[in-house]
């Protein structure tokens, strides 16, 4: 009877508290452990945007349960790279059996999102709990502490077979339910279109679709997410609002909105409808009409340019011309001060020159100066003062020290004698009764360098020169600009735009100018067209990018200032704004500091004075001007600037899911501060910043 007792109380507790989670079922419980603590994730294998569950439980046995004080306490890990969310659960505990011994089991549940394909690792988690000394109610306690295991799971690509081509992203098990908040409106009035998509899954990670109404312009509105979960799975609902503008009167219908997504389930993409929806448009005061304007009701300030005109000048931070120029002006301060500097003496002739020099010379002195050579070269051989080697023989014995054979010492001994008494002789026609004493003197030092120790003679050092500075600049002097293809295929695309748009046809007119831009990127004109284009064909976002180029490369058109303030984005503040001056200036500026500088230094070094203080003023503060100048013509270029063109949520973090910012308006100007992917993380005025999709920006600077 009691074990049927206990049986049916565990199947009654089983049916209230639902089925029992994995980490219960599936867990290797230590029975010699009054605490045992696991961990476990399912599945192990998910798709992207597919919900994994991070399980924890503590199992406590019944005498654990009767001397633990307080509950347990466990730290879960973090989940780094996922998009994390807790679970409710059913019941504070669930009663379990394993192995014929009873537990008290506590779970925890998190729910986890990969947002790309890999490998995700979980680190373990750390359990804290204390159990008394002994049974006294003053008993000291015993701290412990357990770890679970560090568990992983695999993401994967949903398949791209069956791929429906306006899929977006979206992964689970949803339904769709459309609505308005009218059944009646007049044209030119909006109503709000509301789709709602409701289901399993991470709701946050829904994105918006796109939708189309021929008879109406759509425009986005707000979003609202309200995020639900059971104790196995996520869910909740998301709304997308829409403002709709009727432009046709009569009975109209909302097309039924289509969302795909994949099902994870059935492993197959499924497709969530909504109803189609009825509306009666009534005429109005205001009548939006689909066709654009006519091209005779265009205001004057909106006519084309007829003319492409000239390129605007580059960049000068960028000139080949202007690198080198300024490379150049402190290397001409150098070859300066190295030619100023004080000269060296110039070495004395060594004694192979001497004699060299008295070759063609046979008077009294040549031969004098031809033994003084002679001597001084072998005493640089020997080491010796001549002085102490007046002895018979003594030449011969320190020529032989050095290494140099026996004949050749004794002639060469031979010779200093003949020469001592040519030059001593109290004969004065002595010195003349020889010739040619040069070239003997040269032989007998080339016989002694030859056979003496080394392979060469220690001859003193030669004439330093001086050192000559080569400077190497390799400049790749490709001179910027269009190519005469591009010339020409940039005017014919500017020649098909003004056609177009004189016949009326503007969005053809703007792809034309579009065209011509891109192909001669310096043209003002080409830019300031696309921009009207675009305008008229109600094209916001390639009005602002058209004019706002047009303005940066021509920064005193007022007329462009006057087009711009058209746009509900502020224009004229913030990033927008463009200074009504060339932003080359600070460049110039600090070329021109920088060559004054170095010239001052040169002048300082070719009068001999001190030009180390004037030097370094002039690299120190010239660089600085160069940075700012620099910094402030690529601002003006709009190089790290985009322009939003389809708005959506700035993200906190580079992940559909994460939580929404404020909303940027078409045509806003905003700052690129770091690219991921497919996310570009951007500032915007007013402290607004986040993640964008890159798909929703165009850039607004770089040729």
């Amino acid at each position: 009877m009691v074990a049927i007792g206990l049986a049916a109380l565990i199947a009654f507790q089983g049916a209230t508290q639902g089925p029992l989670p994995e980490v219960v079922t599936r867990s290797r419980i230590d029975p010699t452990r009054g605490v045992d603590f696991h961990a476990m994730v399912v599945p192990e294998t998910v798709y992207v945007g597919q919900q994994a569950t991070y399980q924890l439980g503590v199992f406590l046995d019944q005498e654990t349960r009767q001397r633990i004080r307080r509950n347990p306490e466990f730290q879960p890990p973090e989940t780094r790279s996922l998009l994390s969310y807790d679970l409710r659960e059913s019941a504070p505990s669930i009663n379990t059996t394993v192995d014929g011994r009873p537990y008290e089991t506590h779970v925890f549940r998190r729910a986890v999102f990969p947002l790309t394909a890999g490998r995700y690792s979980i680190a373990q988690a750390r359990l804290s709990y204390a159990l008394p000394q002994t049974s006294s109610f003053f008993s000291r306690e015993e701290n412990f502490t357990l770890r679970s295991e560090a568990v992983a799971f695999v993401a994967i690509d949903p398949p791209e077979a069956g791929r429906p081509a306006d899929w977006t992203g979206a992964v689970g098990v949803w339904r769709g339910e459309a609505r308005i908040d009218t059944v009646r409106g007049r044209a030119g009035e909006p109503f709000v279109l509301t789709l709602r998509i409701e289901g399993q899954g991470n709701v946050t990670l829904l994105p918006r679709p796109r939708i189309a109404i021929d008879w109406a312009t759509v425009v986005t509105a707000d979003e609202r997410v309200r995020v639900d979960s059971t104790p196995s799975l996520l869910g909740g609902w998301k709304e997308f609002d829409w403002l709709v503008t009727p432009n046709q009167a009569g009975a109209q219908r909302v097309p039924v909105l289509r969302y795909p997504f994949f099902n994870p389930r059935s492993r197959r993409y499924d497709v969530a409808e909504s109803a189609p929806l009825n509306v009666r448009v009534a005429a109005g005061d205001v009548v939006i009409t689909t066709p654009p304007p006519d091209a005779a009701t265009v205001p004057e300030a909106m006519q084309l340019r007829t003319t492409m005109g000239a390129d605007a000048p580059r960049p000068i931070g960028n000139s080949p011309i202007v690198i080198a120029l300024l490379a150049l002006a402190p290397l001409a301060t150098l070859g300066t001060w190295i030619s100023r500097r004080p000269k060296r003496p110039r070495p004395l002739p060594t004694p192979r020159q001497r004699l060299e020099a008295l070759a063609d010379r046979t008077d009294e002195e040549a031969v004098r100066e031809t033994r003084r050579a002679l001597v001084d070269g072998l005493r640089h051989r020997t080491g010796l003062v001549a002085a102490s080697l007046t002895g018979p023989g003594a030449w011969t014995l320190a020529l032989r020290k050095a290494g140099v054979s026996s004949a050749s010492a004794a002639a060469v001994e031979a010779l200093v004698e003949a020469l001592d008494a040519a030059c001593f002789s109290a004969e004065p026609e002595r010195w003349a009764r020889g010739e040619g004493w040069s070239a003997q003197a040269r032989e007998a030092l080339r016989l002694v360098d030859g056979e003496a120790y080394g392979e060469s003679a220690r001859s003193p050092r030669s004439a330093q020169t001086a050192a000559a500075l080569a400077v190497a600049i390799g400049l790749a002097v490709a001179v910027p600009g269009s190519s005469a293809f591009a010339q020409v295929a940039a005017r014919d695309a500017f020649a098909l735009g003004t056609t177009a748009y004189a016949g009326g046809d503007y969005l053809r007119a703007a792809r034309h100018f579009a065209d011509a831009a891109h192909a001669a990127p310096r043209s003002a004109s080409a830019w300031e067209n696309l921009g009207t284009a675009a305008f008229l064909a109600r094209d916001t976002a390639n009005a602002v990018l058209g004019w706002q180029r047009a303005l940066r490369l021509d920064p005193t058109n007022a007329d462009l200032r006057a087009l711009l303030s058209r746009i509900r984005a502020p224009q004229e503040s913030g990033l927008a704004r463009v200074p009504a001056i060339r932003g080359s200036w600070p460049i110039l500026l600090a070329i021109v500091f920088w060559i004054v500088g170095w010239t001052m230094s040169a002048r300082q070094c070719w009068r001999r004075r001190p030009a180390r203080r004037i030097g370094v003023i002039t690299a120190a503060l010239g660089a600085s001007l160069f940075t700012y100048g620099y910094r402030a013509e690529q601002r003006q270029e709009g190089v790290g600037l985009v322009v939003v063109a389809d708005p959506a949520p700035l993200r906190a973090v580079p992940a559909l899911g994460a939580d929404a910012r404020a909303t940027p308006m078409v045509g806003e100007i905003a700052e690129v501060v770091e690219r991921r992917g497919v996310w570009v993380h951007v500032r915007l005025d007013g402290a607004r910043d986040g993640w964008i999709p890159s798909e929703r920006v165009s850039p607004l600077g770089g040729d």
